[in-house]
């Protein structure tokens, strides 16, 4: 892990990030790439700062659900209303290689802070927008968060009990998928702009995201016009798959072809399934899927969940328990692989899960902790050329 302070090259290094956004998806994208070394640049409102700083579980006062998204970040606070906070991001902007925003599409045109208006004073700039339902379209200037875009997306249609209603997914998936899809954005357009020298706007959607997502069922109804059905712990085309309660707990286990169906049948001793008229080939066991899972269920609930996971990896067949985050924090498998990140934050020890990658030449671990509101201002403004003088006027002004 490297320490705040050390300067060894990474993957990113050199490159400059201007954070405009809030909450989850923008913060996530600039939190991934600080971690590959590139300079992050928080903007916030002055006194207020990102809302997420206020939600969830707090630790000293501030929310952890901030600190996880904000990590590797520098903190300053600028008013884009004020003329003169305008000024101070079109400075900060003149010198940066990306700058990332989820304002409400054209919020910050109106302040003069374009696309447009920016890349004439810096035509490397890559200026990434998020937005939930797009920059086009009747819904551009619509507001939403991960739930509202599960529910339009067609997610939670597809979510929950088979005989219940929908359910949103209990992590915040499309809001971190979203941070991640314009993290790859902002490297696809890096390189672009190494070849072409020169930046452009690009945009990414929960939406987008959401509906990518969506994989095998939206292809299957945009070509068949079926529509999934909810399928509780399994999926609507496959059985057996799912959760099974077991002496203790509950085991995932599911078959993705007939030599594993035929293996599953004879750990559970149930080989005369095989025969069975109901059973014998993917589709009818779809078709059976309560009957199946009303059999499968009774052998699964003989045994505990190690016996059963024991049986099944000996046979090569993939399962697996459902475990509490108390359980995978720390399994082996997590702390092997250096999943988990330490970073020495002003409230002590802060634990993180780090990037969802690893490289072989390159660490990609945290570099900095989240800043506290406001924590660099002085010292931003100082290294863009501002005189202690510029900085009280614009404290007094209200502008930052």
């Amino acid at each position: 892990m490297v320490s705040p302070g050390e300067t060894a090259a990474k993957p990113l290094s050199g490159l400059r990030v201007l954070d405009l956004s809030r909450v989850l998806a923008g913060p996530y994208c600039c939190a991934l790439l600080g971690e590959a070394g590139a300079e992050v640049i928080k903007v916030e409102r002055p006194g207020k700062g990102d809302e997420n700083r206020r939600w969830g579980h707090l630790w000293h006062g501030e929310s952890l659900d901030f600190m996880n998204v904000n990590r590797n970040k520098r903190g300053i606070t600028v008013n884009l209303s004020h003329d003169l906070g305008q000024e101070v991001i079109k400075r900060l902007a003149g010198r940066a290689d990306i700058l990332v925003e989820n304002f409400v599409p054209g919020t910050l045109d109106r302040f003069g802070l374009s696309y447009e208006s920016l890349a004439a004073n810096n035509p490397r700039l890559i200026y990434c927008s998020i937005s939930a339902y797009g920059l086009k379209g009747p819904m551009r200037t619509k507001p939403g968060y991960d739930g509202a875009v599960q529910a339009f997306s067609g997610h939670m249609a597809i979510t929950g009990e088979a005989d219940g209603g929908p359910v949103r997914s209990g992590a915040s998936m499309i809001d971190m998928a979203t941070g991640f899809t314009a993290y790859s954005a902002v490297l696809t357009a890096v390189i672009s702009r190494a070849r072409s020298g020169k930046g452009q706007r690009i945009s990414a959607s929960l939406l987008q995201t959401a509906l990518s997502l969506m994989g095998a069922h939206a292809a299957v109804y945009l070509m068949t016009g079926h529509q999934p059905k909810r399928a509780g712990s399994g999926v609507s085309h496959l059985a057996p798959y799912g959760a099974y309660q077991t002496q203790d707990s509950h085991v995932v286990v599911g078959t993705l072809n007939e030599e594993a169906w035929a293996k599953l049948c004879a750990v559970l001793g149930l080989q005369e399934l095989t025969e069975d008229e109901r059973f014998n080939d993917p589709q009818k066991r779809v078709a059976n899927r309560k009957i199946l899972d009303s059999v499968l269920s009774e052998v699964f609930a003989t045994q505990s969940s190690d016996h059963w996971v024991g049986k099944f990896e000996r046979a090569g067949l993939v399962i697996s328990h459902v475990q509490t985050l108390s359980e995978v924090m720390r399994h082996p498998q997590v702390l092997e692989n250096h999943m988990l990140n330490e970073l020495s934050h002003s409230y002590g020890k802060l634990t993180l899960v780090g990037a969802p990658f690893s490289m072989e030449a390159d660490e990609i671990a945290p570099q900095l902790p989240p800043p506290l509101l406001g924590q660099h201002t002085d010292e931003i403004l100082y290294e863009f050329g501002y005189t202690e003088q510029e900085i009280k006027k614009l404290r007094s002004e209200g502008a930052i």
